[in-house]
């Protein structure tokens, strides 16, 4: 019995040991402590999850370990609370919404868009003060000019110094710059004709932005008496000024001017006052009356397009002329310049004090074409009266035109869009350029017939020019002209009259 007894004791062990221990009710119920235990900590305290059998996990997993033996209940074990899962989140997707524009709008903020940069480029930019003279620019001109006389008609015995003649009718030389954002100047000098001497040319300082006067401007230059005579013998159409234009010339003087520009520059107004006497050959004048020309031009270019391909120019200028010898002299030639050539009309040495004179000028160029106009009138103390006026009228063969600055309220140096150009290819010598060509006429009209009464040179004169300007670049050419002059002097009004062909090679740079 007792061999039967242990036997069963260790068939039970042997079960336990291979499928572990199993629940039942007894194991549930919270177990005494004996006395004299230690006190359970907070943890112990605490309800524990029950335990699950290894053997019934791994009852649940098929084919992983054997079911137990139908023998052995398996209690069921309440399951912990799942712990509530996050679900994903669907990304957030930014949507944009494109609105289209009416054309009307896009055509709104491109005109906002330019305003905008309009304003950028007017906006005033600090000046650099510091910044010295900029590099000076060389320059200068040479004119050779050839004039022969086909008929001298009446004049051989009174004027017999009227002679063919060739030579450089200009020899210059100066520089130009700039600098400390507000200073500008020229300096130039020209070997004359007379005896080889040196003569003062531009020679002037300006200042930008002068508060009431604009630009300033003082040194030794030209007072602008009209439209032709301050573009310069460079830019002039043909070898010489017009005759009226000459007479009503003022020559260079010594003094100080102001340059206002309005309405975009459409509008130009200037003004200078220049002592009386020249300093053409010397640096200085010693003389207690030196005398005064005041000196006003307005002009206005109320058409102005394609960047002055397309003008239309009005202006008019007044001077107030103070001889300081209290005398004057007036004198022309016969439509062109022939070093030192006689003069066709003339009063010399007649008393005056003072002058007045003035003049309106009016221009158009559309392209190609242009026409240009002046009418002067002189008024001296005496009572006399001096008159003049030019018709000019030209056209470019070519699709060229002359250039317009509004600044100077003159035309300039033409815009070529091919210049001449001879050039090597092999053996030979081509040309693939002619440049540009242009065909000018002119009129001119000079009245001095207020003097016949006291000199025999005295009276009136008509000029008929018919040129041709081949311009190889804008700053060389080649000049050709036909002048017919004829003269009424004197009080027995004799007719004179001189037929000239006239040739130039110009360059200025």
């Amino acid at each position: 019995m007792k061999n039967i007894f242990s036997l069963w004791t260790m068939s039970g062990l042997l079960i336990a040991f291979c499928f572990g221990p199993v629940a039942t009710g007894a194991d549930l119920m919270p177990k005494q402590k004996p006395k004299g235990s230690p006190q359970p900590t907070a943890l112990e305290e605490a309800p524990q999850p029950p335990l699950v059998e290894t053997a019934a996990i791994l009852g649940q997993a098929p084919g992983l370990v054997p079911k137990a033996p139908q023998d052995f209940s398996i209690v069921n074990v309440a399951p912990e609370p799942p712990t509530p899962s996050l679900a994903p989140v669907a990304p957030q997707v930014t949507t944009q919404t494109i609105v289209v524009a009416d054309p009307g709008t896009h055509a709104e903020l491109d005109r906002l868009a330019a305003e905008i940069d309009a304003l950028k480029k007017d906006m005033p930019k600090k000046p650099d003060t510091k910044k010295a003279w900029a590099a000076p620019k060389i320059g200068g001109r040479l004119f050779i000019d050839s004039v022969n006389f086909m008929d001298r008609d009446n004049l051989s015995g009174v004027r017999p110094d009227m002679k063919n003649a060739t030579g450089f009718r200009e020899l210059r030389l100066g520089a130009s710059g700039s600098g400390y954002d507000s200073f500008d100047y020229k300096i130039e000098l020209g070997f004359h004709p007379d005896a080889g001497r040196v003569a003062l040319v531009d020679n002037w300082v300006g200042v930008k932005n002068v508060p009431l006067f604009g630009y300033v401007r003082a040194g030794h230059f030209k007072p602008e008496t009209g439209l032709y005579y301050p573009m310069g013998s460079t830019n002039i159409s043909l070898m010489e000024y017009t005759t009226p234009s000459n007479i009503f010339g003022l020559g260079r003087r010594i003094g100080i001017s102001s340059e206002h520009l309005f309405a975009e520059d459409r509008i130009r107004l200037f003004f200078g006052v220049f002592q009386g006497a020249g300093t053409d050959m010397d640096r200085y004048l010693r003389r207690d009356n030196q005398g005064e020309i005041v000196n006003l031009r307005l002009t206005a270019a109320p058409w102005f397009a394609q960047e002055g391909k397309c003008v239309l120019h009005l202006g008019g200028h007044w001077e107030y002329v103070s001889t300081h010898a209290k005398t004057a002299t007036l004198e022309t030639t016969p439509g062109t310049f022939a070093f030192g050539i006689a003069k066709t009309l003339q009063a010399a040495g007649f008393a005056n004090d003072h002058s007045n004179r003035g003049g309106l000028e009016f221009a158009y160029q559309n392209g190609r074409f242009s026409a240009r106009s002046e009418g002067f009138v002189g008024s001296f103390d005496g009572g006399e009266h001096l008159y003049g006026a030019y018709i000019e009228l030209a056209y470019f063969l070519t699709d060229d035109y002359r250039s317009y600055d509004l600044k100077s309220g003159a035309f300039g140096a033409p815009k070529i869009k091919r210049n001449f150009h001879p050039y090597k290819h092999g053996d030979w010598n081509l040309v693939d350029s002619l440049g540009a060509w242009q065909v000018v006429f002119q009129w001119g009209y000079t009245d001095m017939s207020d003097w016949r009464e006291t000199h025999a040179l005295a009276g009136d004169q008509n000029d008929f020019i018919i040129g041709l300007n081949w311009f190889w670049t804008p700053q060389l050419r080649w000049v050709f002209e036909y002048v017919h002059s004829e003269q009424c002097v004197g009080t027995a009004h004799s007719h004179r009259s001189q037929d000239i062909f006239g040739t130039s090679i110009r360059v200025n740079f």
